[in-house]
């Protein structure tokens, strides 16, 4: 783990960073039951989509959520790349069960660059998914 509790040896589809910048008065929702959006729980940990989570159960996760189809760790690796060079574009996090090792819940977030509104950026989240054996911990609003 590096100084910033992520883990240095994964590639992150986005830096890791943006997530420490956030603060409490960021988030509008309530929570209960202790969760907080930078810390959704006991053994969990809150953080960008890395390439080792191919590994940790993601697909199988956004199956949850919608067909997924049959996708190799090569078309993974690819599709993630080709979203990673989109600088500034998506930002997929994701929950990690750090007992268990596999990914729990995911958010999208694609950010899009519009000629409207002044030209400015809008963004929309999507893919919200939480495994079945952990909803109703409130980690869909995280």
């Amino acid at each position: 783990m590096a100084e910033n509790g992520f883990q240095s040896a994964c590639t992150y589809i986005y830096d890791p960073a943006i997530l420490l910048r956030l603060t409490s008065s960021t988030f509008q929702a309530e929570y209960k039951n202790g969760v907080k959006p930078l810390n959704p729980g006991e053994n969990l940990k809150l953080r960008p989509l890395c390439l080792e989570d191919y590994d940790k159960g993601y697909l199988q996760l956004l199956s949850q959520l919608t067909s997924v189809g049959d996708v190799t760790r090569e078309q993974f690796e690819d599709r993630f790349n080709k979203m990673k060079a989109c600088d500034d574009t998506y930002y997929i996090t994701v929950i990690e069960d750090l007992t268990s090792k596999q990914v729990i819940g995911s958010a999208t977030l694609v950010k899009e660059q519009k000629f409207i509104h002044g030209s400015t950026a809008r963004a929309r989240v999507e893919d919200v998914v939480v495994s079945d054996s952990c909803r109703g911990k409130q980690l869909g609003k995280v």
